[in-house]
């Protein structure tokens, strides 16, 4: 009459890896530290927007100062989508298990978008200037 302790914990096995918080840990530093190289990468280009914004588009100053950290935080908030995909990769198809260079990858496309709707930012300010 050997069954199984339904009070027992579960057993430890290889699938629950992708559960270990210090996996978890990794990938939110890596991101956070890629999140400062995001922000200096589209530093330039959000401040050019403004200038054009204002030079160009002729928006008072007090209100491009106002629509800025908006546009920044809006910025940071879809940063966020970096890890996001990352995460649900590395559970949906990895165990868990890093994706090596695939965070490189993310981070590219990511700034790639961005730069682009930083860019549409500027035809919009000049096409505005232009009527």
């Amino acid at each position: 009459m050997d069954s199984p302790n339904p009070y027992a914990p579960p057993v430890s096995s290889p699938e629950l890896a992708s559960t270990d918080p210090a996996s978890f840990g990794e990938l939110v530093r890596a991101w956070e530290k890629l999140r400062l190289l995001y922000n200096a990468i589209l530093l330039l280009p959000g401040l050019g927007v403004v200038a054009l914004w204002i030079m160009v588009a002729k928006l008072p100053v007090p209100v491009a100062a106002i629509l800025t950290p908006p546009v920044a935080i809006g910025a940071n908030v879809a940063f966020f989508l970096g890890p996001l995909a990352e995460l649900y990769f590395r559970v949906l198809f990895r165990s868990g298990a890093p994706i090596g260079k695939g965070r490189w990858i993310i981070f590219g496309a990511g700034v790639a978008v961005s730069a682009a709707v930083f860019l549409m930012s500027a035809i919009l300010a000049i096409f505005a200037s232009n009527k």
